[in-house]
C-alpha cells in the first residue's frame, strides 16, 4: 500500500514537472517570475507536495532559483551563461540533425513541413504563444528523428533553462516574420540528405535568435 502510494505520487510529481517544463521551454514563464507552490497546486489541482517536489528538481536542473520566503524563481540567465549554452546546443542539436538527416522518411519530412507552416502562421499573426508553441514542436520533431532519447534530453535540459529568454524573441518586424526561414531551407536540405547543410543551418537558426535576444533580452 505505501509502495503504491509512493509510486504515485512520484508520477504525479513527474506530471507536474513536465507541465512546468513545457512553461519553462516556451517562455510560458518569463524571467523574474515568481512561482508560489501553493497557487501552482491549485492552478494544477493537486496537492502541494508533488508541485514542491517537481519544483525542486527543476532548481537541482538549474531551470529555477529557490527563495528563502517558500517560493521560486525563474531566474534572469546572464549574458555569458546564455552563451555558454548556446555554444553547447550548437554541438548537440548539429548531432541530433545529422543524424535526423540520415533517418528521415518522406512521412517525417511531411509532418516537418506541416510544423513549419503552422509556425509560419503563427509568426506571421504575431501570435507569440503559438509562435514559441509551434517552434518548440518542430524542433523537437526533428531531434525525435535522430532516435537518440538520452540526446533529445540534453537538450530539452538546456532549453528548460534558457526558455524564459525566448520571449523576447517575439513580435518580429512584418519582413522577418513573413520572409523565408531557416526551416524553409532545413527542409530543403532534409529533402537533400546533405547534412553538412542540415548542421549549418540550425546552427544559423540559433545564431540568429541569439542575436536577437543579445539585442532585446541582454
Amino acid at each position: 500500500m505505501f509502495e503504491m502510494e509512493k509510486a504515485q505520487r512520484v508520477s504525479l510529481t513527474m506530471q507536474v514537472e513536465a507541465k512546468l517544463k513545457g512553461a519553462l521551454i516556451v517562455g510560458g514563464l518569463k524571467p523574474g517570475a515568481r512561482l508560489v507552490t501553493k497557487d501552482i497546486a491549485e492552478q494544477l489541482g493537486t496537492s502541494v507536495t508533488p508541485v514542491r517536489e517537481a519544483l525542486l528538481r527543476l532548481v537541482s536542473a538549474g531551470a529555477l532559483d529557490a527563495t528563502p520566503a517558500q517560493a521560486f524563481m525563474v531566474p534572469k540567465i546572464p549574458l555569458a551563461r546564455y552563451q555558454e549554452i548556446t555554444l553547447i546546443r550548437k554541438n548537440l542539436e548539429g548531432l541530433a540533425v545529422s543524424q535526423a538527416c540520415e533517418l528521415i522518411t518522406p512521412q517525417g519530412l511531411a509532418q516537418l513541413q506541416a510544423l513549419n507552416a503552422q509556425f509560419m502562421a503563427a509568426k506571421g499573426e504575431n501570435n507569440v504563444e503559438q509562435a514559441l508553441q509551434a517552434n518548440r514542436a518542430f524542433r523537437f520533431a526533428l531531434y525525435d528523428v535522430a532516435a537518440m532519447p538520452t540526446l533529445t534530453a540534453l537538450i530539452e535540459q538546456l532549453w528548460v533553462q534558457i526558455g524564459p529568454c525566448f520571449n523576447y524573441l517575439y513580435p518580429q518586424s512584418a519582413p522577418m516574420a513573413q520572409g523565408q526561414h531557416n526551416y524553409d531551407q532545413l527542409l530543403l536540405a532534409l529533402a537533400a540528405g546533405d547534412s553538412k547543410r542540415c548542421v549549418k543551418l540550425i546552427n544559423k537558426s540559433i545564431d540568429d535568435g541569439a542575436a536577437i535576444l543579445e539585442k532585446h533580452y541582454f
